[in-house]
């Protein structure tokens, strides 16, 4: 069947391949199906322009998370105004949260795959074929005689039995990292792991799960080689939840891209109390320049409810270690949680300060649906159900912060974000460890591109 995978328009500036498509692109290409991608984000096309390019599909399939659903719910109503008869399967976090509500919002969507879609995508491919009962397919929410879904599909185990994506369908070249990321292009982003064994009480896991599952370190080096050599890609940015979860796993990725001779750069996201000098040091020798570290906040008790599982002294000890092995760090940092005071937020940007981060990316906690923290805001009634806010905007932005407090209105939430990026970078300190710690013209590139990124928040 040939099928057209549909990535909607985000309005960003920075537009992310969807890796999510591509594996399920490149599972249904190993059945023998003929498959297209349209990210239509990267690639910045209306509504109309997408229509006229999905004409002559048997299967369309759209993807999106909670700020996109009502973007692809849109384009699924002017497919099927153009072809009635026309077949719209929908899959993303927000569906698998939300199948119910979706279908009943969106009588044009035909039926809903939830979470880790290669193996549902397939089996229901043969069912639409063969004429097969829908209901002996796991992962599915689908229209018959009123709403059905069946049993959730079990996660894939052996991640090394899965395809290389299909890069070969997207358009590498629109591709961007937002800064500080991004170095050189092309870049492409990675996902070598499936699951998150953490807790977290802002965090959901509707499509891949807490259990946590792995790329072999070879299948991911044969991987980075394949981009290298076939789509000439310079940079990776691995988007695993927690890359070094398995620190053996990493040490044993770092030695193989070192015995291969690769030259890559590559950056990654992890936790603070899952690195170490020793892993550090390896990181460094194979590639890596920059790591992403998911901190939150600066206040012991935030960081309890958060359900974080770490401390400010683990915090400091890993940014220190970072920086001492000679890679850059990012902070994350999340305003706005149910118990904060501007007391606790002052202690966070405070905290900030006094870190050897290189970065710090500050943004207001937004309780995404399908997580504790939005059952905790709906219960209070503070939070908004207008899906296309739930997105990490500019500080200034009409569209955040989606909820309030008793304790901080979302007007003093603004206030904050906005003072807490102007407090970190507008130190005379900051701005000479910037100078003094440039060692590349990308590292100077990566620094003029951040700052007038940051300077176009501050004046919006």
């Amino acid at each position: 069947m040939k099928t057209i995978l549909i990535n909607p328009p985000q309005n960003t500036k920075y537009p992310q391949p969807p890796l999510g498509l591509a594996s399920i692109a490149a599972v249904l290409e190993q059945k023998g199906h003929l498959v297209e991608i349209i990210d239509a984000n990267a690639l910045q096309l209306s509504d109309r322009e997408i229509v006229m390019k999905v004409k002559g599909a048997d299967v369309i399939g759209i993807t999106a998370m909670t700020p996109a659903i009502n973007s692809a719910i849109k384009i699924a109503k002017e497919i099927k105004r153009e072809d009635p008869e026309q077949t719209i399967i929908l899959g993303g976090p927000h569906a698998t949260i939300l199948p119910e509500e979706t279908l009943n919002k969106a009588p044009q969507i035909d039926m809903i795959v939830r979470g880790e879609g290669e193996k549902t995508m397939w089996e229901l491919f043969d069912a639409l074929e063969n004429n097969k009962d829908l209901q002996n397919i796991n992962g599915l929410t689908f229209r018959n005689n009123g709403i059905r879904s069946t049993p959730s599909q079990p996660s894939i185990v052996d991640l090394d039995n899965l395809p290389f994506l299909a890069y070969h369908l997207l358009p590498i070249h629109k591709y961007k990292l937002h800064p500080p990321h991004g170095r050189k292009l092309p870049y492409m982003a990675m996902m070598t792991s499936r699951g998150c064994p953490y807790n977290c009480i802002y965090c959901s896991k509707p499509i891949f799960g807490q259990k946590f599952r792995a790329q072999s370190p070879e299948r991911t080096v044969d991987e980075v080689e394949y981009l290298i050599d076939k789509f000439k890609i310079k940079e990776i940015v691995f988007y695993d939840d927690s890359f070094t979860l398995n620190k053996n796993r990493i040490f044993q990725l770092c030695e193989e891209i070192h015995k291969r001779k690769i030259d890559i750069i590559w950056s990654c996201e992890t936790r603070v109390d899952l690195v170490n000098e020793e892993l550090l040091k390896a990181m460094k020798k194979a590639g890596c320049y920059m790591i992403a570290y998911g901190i939150e906040a600066g206040n012991q008790m935030i960081l309890n409810n958060l359900r974080k599982k770490i401390t400010t002294e683990q915090i400091r000890s890993a940014i220190d270690l970072t920086h001492k092995a000679g890679i850059q760090s990012v902070g994350y940092f999340m305003l706005g949680s149910p118990w904060e005071t501007p007391a606790t937020i002052r202690e966070t940007v405070d905290f900030t300060k006094s870190l050897k981060l290189d970065f710090a990316q500050f943004s207001v906690m937004i309780p995404f649906p399908g997580t504790d923290i939005f059952e905790l805001y709906m219960k209070s009634g503070h939070v908004t159900s207008n899906w296309d806010d739930y997105i990490y905007a500019s500080l200034k932005s009409a569209s955040t912060p989606v909820f309030e407090t008793g304790m901080l209105s979302k007007e003093e939430l603004q206030a904050w974000n906005a003072r807490a990026y102007k407090e970190f970078y507008f130190r005379s300190s900051y701005m000479w460890q910037r100078v003094t710690g440039m060692r590349s013209l990308g590292d100077l590139k990566t620094n003029m591109r951040g700052f007038s990124m940051f300077l176009e928040m501050i004046r919006e």
